[in-house]
């Protein structure tokens, strides 16, 4: 019995610990383009995904120049819930790219939230990797779309796809074994900022 007193107590502080280090990375948007412009790499873009005007997921692409066809140097996805104001660091890295737009294709798995009837997640087989197929549903429901996509090394990387009327899906790519991709959020709104230098008052 009391080494299952002091097992409890190791799993409380330790849970109390990882919620004060996740706590450490949270704040306005405005000072995280502070922050992350404050070195050589000067210039921000941002993805705000937007609801009924709020926006609760922010992807911040940070980059050392604006030429066109260099990729950002890293990336922060922000997140908040909906009663928060400030966002917290969800993931971050470097790998950074775009996947072709597929909404033609012919996938007939659905997906969406919990009570939505479909299933949240997709898990790797022989036939597809579990972020593809997530990624070919959201494309097809969306139509012509951009879809950008992260990678994280230890935390979950995420897809971003975007149509041309601004409807958005966002998709978490999980460090599971077998791999596993999940429906995050989606929406009707993103608003873009581009080449951000200077934090406005």
């Amino acid at each position: 019995m009391p080494k299952f007193r002091i097992s409890a107590s190791i799993v409380f502080l330790a849970a109390t610990w990882l919620s004060a280090s996740a706590r450490a990375e949270c704040g306005d948007l405005k000072q995280f383009i502070k922050d992350e412009t404050a070195g050589p790499d000067k210039f921000v873009d941002t993805f705000s995904f937007r609801r009924n005007h709020r926006a609760d997921s922010v992807l911040m692409l940070v980059k050392e120049s604006v030429q066109k066809g260099q990729l950002p140097k890293r990336w922060l996805f922000l997140n908040r819930s909906r009663t928060d104001t400030d966002y917290c660091v969800l993931s971050r890295g470097e790998e950074f790219g775009q996947y072709d737009d597929a909404h033609e294709n012919a996938v007939a798995a659905q997906f969406g939230p919990p009570g939505s009837g479909f299933p949240r997640c997709a898990t790797s087989d022989a036939d597809a990797p579990a972020a593809e197929k997530v990624r070919d549903w959201a494309n097809r429901d969306l139509g012509h779309s951009i879809v950008l996509y992260t990678v994280a090394e230890k935390t979950s990387g995420f897809q971003f796809v975007i149509s041309d009327d601004q409807d958005w899906i966002i998709i978490e790519d999980r460090k599971d074994d077998p791999q596993t991709s999940c429906f995050f959020d989606r929406g009707t709104d993103v608003f873009m900022r581009f080449n951000i230098t200077v934090v406005q008052p």
